[in-house]
């Protein structure tokens, strides 16, 4: 197989197709509750950067296979294209502040040194900045007021868009002046990641139908053993596993946002028996279906991938 770079088309075909923000402000805040209804989310990436706060209680954030334990006041750091979750820790409930934005709110134009010298390696994947910052590191302060500054920040408000702007252009100056970014690449890391990458979005893209670990693997170039150690390695489950919790995510999305039964949407989501749907989905949802769907907070919080 050979190795395509972060500008590949049919990689780019199988990125995150949210738009955050607005093209005049690509930024945008989103409070997250990890709970009972979101014991589980896919393993995403996007071309933005993410910045993550933990506000209360525990979770777990994965970023590149890596899994953490998520705390108050830890700030997580995470460059374009990382792949990234966030998911429940035990019976631990976890909220969280994420802003998200794309790089090019900070450019001032294609020569701009900012742009050649410190974002456009970000881009390129030739950096990576601190994952997480913990209040016991001497350079928290300054991007904890940094980030508390851009949540309270209103976007209505007359100069939000500086006010924004300004918090960030801190929150780097901090990273390069305390000599935090990692400039050294891996490539045979890089290689196994965008392998993973391909792996979860194929499932993305044909999880309504069958899908076995012969097809994931020969869609990556790789054998069926490799592929299982390297998929368990980068996401902490195994293929089953995760084409499962992932069938069973879009299940209940689909029975909070349509009026369709639940034997259509078990089909819809891939499952043959909708008799095992119902035991899965109540393994993962600690209720079935229906009660799911009547129950006041049958919703899933933050944002959908």
């Amino acid at each position: 197989m050979n190795y395509h770079s972060i500008n590949d088309k049919n990689y780019q075909q199988y990125k995150e197709k949210i738009s955050h923000g607005t093209p005049m402000l690509p930024f945008a805040h989103y409070h997250t509750n990890v709970s009972e209804l979101l014991p589980f989310q896919p393993i995403h990436w996007h071309e933005e950067m993410e910045i993550i706060k933990v506000q209360s209680g525990k979770g777990i954030v994965s970023v590149d296979g890596v899994r953490y334990t998520a705390e108050v006041g830890d700030i997580f750091i995470l460059r374009p294209f990382v792949m990234h979750a966030i998911n429940k820790l035990d019976d631990n409930e976890m909220i969280a502040d994420v802003i998200v934005f794309n790089l090019r709110l900070l450019e001032s134009g294609e020569a701009d040194v900012c742009t050649l010298k410190y974002f456009a390696p970000l881009l390129n994947e030739k950096h990576s900045v601190p994952c997480i910052v913990r209040s016991t590191d001497s350079w928290y302060r300054p991007f904890d007021q940094s980030m508390t500054a851009i949540l309270a920040c209103d976007t209505n408000n007359e100069g939000a868009e500086l006010d924004i702007k300004a918090n960030l252009y801190w929150m780097f100056y901090h990273i390069y002046n305390n000599r935090l970014m990692n400039v050294t690449p891996n490539i045979a890391e890089d290689k196994r990641l965008y392998t993973v990458r391909r792996a979860l979005e194929y499932i993305r893209a044909e999880y309504m139908n069958e899908i076995t670990i012969e097809k994931i693997a020969k869609h990556c170039g790789y054998s069926e053993f490799y592929m299982m150690k390297l998929f368990k390695q980068f996401t902490g489950s195994s293929c089953v596993d995760y084409v499962n919790n992932y069938r069973l995510t879009v299940a209940g999305r689909q029975l909070r946002d349509t009026d369709d039964d639940v034997a259509t949407i078990a089909y819809q989501v891939g499952f043959n028996n909708v008799s095992y749907f119902n035991r899965q989905f109540k393994r993962q949802y600690g209720m079935t279906p229906r009660e799911f769907r009547s129950s006041p907070d049958g919703h899933l919080e933050g944002r959908d991938q």
